[in-house]
């Protein structure tokens, strides 16, 4: 495993990261509504009894010497913190967390109530974490009802928290570059930020990465494999006799990106050991990055040859094949729903 550091924290990170969406055990609220809420947090008994292979997939990803988690919605931070406590591993870890939206949630509650709300999420993240810090605590979504007001608000309550040693850093996890570039220009308080970036989506690269590099700003990348269809992976589309070289399209996708040298980590969804192992065998694979891999994949994608193929993935006899949100995200495409 090889290291870069995170802009200004100072921290060595791991190349590859490890996210959350763990989709085989809950599917998100967020984008596949049914019986359980939105941060509704998952009952103990129920997260237990499918814990153990989620502890051993961090187990075996801290081995390797990943050192960076990121968590999102509240089940990946429960399971994360389930892990690195019966594992007695948090002090070798990088705590990535967030809460959703917190800044057009304020807009829920009455101004005087806006630094309580925030302070009992970063609350409630820490508790199902089992920490007593979070290393990074993100800002979730700010481009969406975006409010002046609010999110300066929101900022100065996080620099409190972070002064009382309860958050290391603050930072940003938004899908808009050019959105968050803009921010970034006028008040400058984030110590990273976490943004797509892929062979297909590239924006980054031009608007962000040169004012990150500029003040010392780390980039965590999400996002490298589910494009251009908001969570298919790519590979997907990838016809059977396509010529791969000594590597596969995933770690192709992982070392496109880490071509950047403003990178400092990935944090794909990892939810399988077989895909654990894959993304770490990246490391170990000789061979020059074939482009053309990914590009076959796009222009695949993107022709009617992949609306065939969306519709394949919706069909009850791909259901040993696929996971059924990859098949609920396959249907939202066809449906002209997209995602950020």
């Amino acid at each position: 495993m090889q290291y870069r550091v995170l802009g200004r924290t100072g921290w060595k990170v791991s190349e590859l990261g490890l996210g959350g969406h763990e989709y085989t055990r809950f599917l998100n609220p967020y984008h596949f509504p049914g019986k359980r809420k939105p941060e509704e947090l998952i009952g103990s008994e129920q997260l237990l009894a499918t814990q153990r292979p989620r502890t051993e997939l961090v187990r075996k990803a801290m081995d390797a010497g990943v050192n960076y988690f990121d968590t999102g919605i509240v089940e990946e931070a429960q399971s994360l913190g389930l892990a690195l406590k019966s594992l007695g591993r948090r002090k070798d870890a990088y705590i990535a967390a967030e809460t959703m939206r917190p800044v057009a949630k304020l807009e829920e509650f009455p101004k005087s109530r806006w630094r309580d709300a925030i302070l009992e999420g970063v609350e409630e993240r820490l508790r199902v974490l089992q920490t007593d810090h979070i290393d990074i605590f993100n800002v979730h979504e700010l481009a969406g009802d975006y409010s002046r007001d609010r999110f300066e608000f929101v900022i100065d309550v996080l620099k409190e928290i972070k002064d009382q040693g309860k958050i290391g850093a603050i930072g940003a996890a938004e899908h808009q570059p050019r959105f968050l570039a803009e921010l970034i220009r006028k008040y400058d308080c984030f110590d990273s930020v976490m943004i797509p970036y892929n062979y297909h989506l590239q924006e980054a690269r031009e608007v962000l990465f040169p004012l990150c590099k500029a003040l010392n700003i780390g980039i965590v990348v999400m996002k490298p494999f589910c494009w251009p269809n908001y969570g298919i992976p790519f590979f997907h589309f990838c016809p059977p006799a396509l010529e791969t070289g000594r590597n596969t399209p995933a770690q192709i996708s992982l070392k496109w990106i880490l071509r950047s040298p403003e990178v400092s980590t990935i944090v794909p969804g990892t939810n399988t050991i077989a895909e654990l192992d894959e993304n770490l065998s990246t490391f170990s694979r000789e061979g020059k990055i074939d482009e053309r891999v990914l590009r076959r994949c796009l222009e695949i994608a993107l022709s009617p040859q992949g609306k065939e193929k969306l519709r394949k993935l919706c069909e009850e006899e791909e259901i040993a094949r696929v996971r059924f949100h990859i098949r609920g995200y396959a249907r939202r495409a066809l449906a002209g729903a997209h995602e950020d």
